[in-house]
């Protein structure tokens, strides 16, 4: 490998990473776009070389991943969608992967975010309403069970 390209692919690397976690796919992108002379294998060396530094792990980028998009009112089914296409390996999804009642929670502070204050009085299972929720965490990534269980919570709370 040049020296100077080998150099080059390693500082640009490391600006990256200390701006935020990256996968090594995200990574490898982005330099190859950065340095269009360098051969992958220069590409994917740079990036291999910092992995086994421990500067970049696809563990750490996951679960920081994770962390940010649950808070953002994102279900795992989005998270997960948006990992395997930056390249973390399954293993690693899995084991970051959250319990059932933490997704429970996060679709409740997404509705209850989108829905604000007062509005639970107007609610009514079936209705136009109950359906453009349903829609609404749905495409947030909401696994449908876990969509069941909050609406009917809320829903059943308001005819009562």
């Amino acid at each position: 490998m040049s020296e100077s390209i080998a150099l080059a692919l390693r500082r640009r690397a490391m600006d990256l990473l200390a701006r935020r976690e990256h996968s090594q796919l995200e990574l490898a992108r982005k330099l190859q776009r950065r340095f269009p002379e360098a051969v992958p294998e220069q590409v994917r060396e740079a990036v291999h070389g910092l992995a086994d530094e421990n500067l970049q792990s696809d563990r750490r980028f996951a679960e920081n991943y994770l962390r940010r998009r649950h808070h953002d009112g994102f279900g795992w089914l989005h998270i997960r969608a948006n990992l395997q296409a930056r390249g973390v390996s399954e293993a690693i999804i899995s084991e970051i992967a959250l319990s059932d009642e933490d997704w429970v929670m996060a679709a409740e502070a997404a509705l209850k975010r989108k829905l604000g204050r007062g509005m639970a009085e107007r609610l009514a299972p079936g209705s136009k309403i109950h359906r453009r929720l349903f829609r609404f965490l749905q495409n947030r990534g909401f696994a449908t069970e876990t969509i069941h269980r909050v609406l009917a919570k809320h829903f059943s709370a308001a005819i009562q």
